[in-house]
């Protein structure tokens, strides 16, 4: 498995749209433009244009695995990458039929700890934190 592979550049084809070509023949995608008009709606009352994929979920309305993301460099322990493995297992076999990502796994860690903040505080604390 190359770099590549593990974290999305392969592999991420819910941003790909059927072509006109596809419809026909079952074959090619492209991945849409996001300044064509095809994509771009307004909102009518405010004059503020939305992108036609603004309402799908995140998976589908993204270009690629790396669309809109900011790097954020995160150094784990090996025990904390062999369980990020196994999570990522687990949630391949569970949503069969996605292509389940390594960077969309990670964020899910991290927005998951981001809205259970005790849980954070608790495993710092056992990590040492709060003893000084």
């Amino acid at each position: 498995m190359t770099k590549d592979d593990r974290y999305g550049a392969a592999g991420d084809t819910y941003g790909d749209v059927p072509t006109p070509e596809a419809a026909e023949n079952g074959t090619e995608v492209s991945s849409p433009d996001r300044d064509s008009p095809a994509e771009t709606e307004s909102t009518g009352e405010e004059g503020e244009e939305t992108n036609g994929t603004a309402s799908l979920p995140f998976i589908f309305a993204r270009r690629t695995v790396k669309a809109d993301r900011d790097a954020l460099p995160v150094y784990v322990r090996p025990t904390t990458t062999e369980r990020l493995d196994a999570l990522e297992r687990d949630l391949d076999g569970r949503f069969d039929g996605d292509d389940v990502m390594s960077l969309d796994v990670r964020e899910a860690v991290v927005t998951a700890g981001l809205r259970n903040v005790d849980d954070v505080v608790d495993v710092m604390e056992e990590w040492g934190y709060g003893r000084r």
